[in-house]
């Protein structure tokens, strides 16, 4: 298993501008999941409390989201639990999310009803 990339360190890339075209890279990928999960408000957790793994499917990258347990951020340190995931479609970056119910993917394009 790949050691998580954490948010902290993958906002110091993020783009402010939208990007649109293929995604190549994990890092791409992340990146602009990152800047989603920001603009929209997906978790209520800290950057230095959350952390992602990314897994390279045939169509789209997974982006799996969980909490990071530290002393800071509070929780067992042995778990990391999953709280969503993102997918990045390749071909032109559209990104989906089962964030809104638990299950079902859909557009990441709007701010979820707990946030507002």
């Amino acid at each position: 298993m790949k050691t998580p990339r954490y948010l902290t360190a993958a906002l110091f890339f993020v783009s402010t501008l939208a990007y649109a075209g293929q995604i190549r890279t994990k890092d791409e990928a992340s990146r602009l999941a990152i800047s989603a999960i920001h603009k929209y408000g997906l978790t209520t957790l800290k950057d230095e409390c959350g952390a992602i793994d990314v897994i390279d499917q045939p169509l789209y990258f997974e982006i799996v989201v969980r909490e990071r347990h530290t002393q800071k951020c509070g929780g067992l340190p042995e778990t990391g639990p999953r709280l969503f995931n993102v997918r990045v479609r390749k071909k032109d970056g559209q990104l989906t999310s089962d964030v809104y119910d638990g299950t079902n993917y859909k557009l990441v394009n709007h701010t979820p009803v707990w946030t507002k």
